[in-house]
């Protein structure tokens, strides 16, 4: 089964990018976010392009860190509510069985 690959290019170096769940426009889009990044970071000061990459990386795994960190607490404070309601039900039930 052939792989869907996406050229991408990022401070005009080509990259092959397996497209694993994302679209080539995605791919695209998201090269062109960390490109605009690492330019970012040249300007604070001249630094070579592989601590410009490994800070990039770094900045959006953090990133990614802590959208999933606030997505799980959404989720447990989602299941509270839930369990809430299902202890009122299940309280609304047994006064209406009585």
């Amino acid at each position: 089964m052939p792989k869907d690959i996406v050229q991408v290019e990022i401070k005009r170096i080509p990259l092959d990018i397996e497209a694993a769940g994302l679209g080539m426009v995605e791919l695209t889009d998201l090269a062109a976010t960390v490109e605009k990044y690492m330019l970012q970071l040249q300007e604070e000061g001249e630094i070579d392009t592989l601590k410009q990459a490994l800070m990039a990386a770094l900045h959006f795994a953090a990133q990614a860190y802590l959208q999933s960190q606030n997505e799980g607490g959404k989720r447990k404070e989602e299941e509270s509510r839930v369990d809430d309601l299902i202890i009122k039900l299940k309280a609304s039930l047994d006064a209406s069985h009585k």
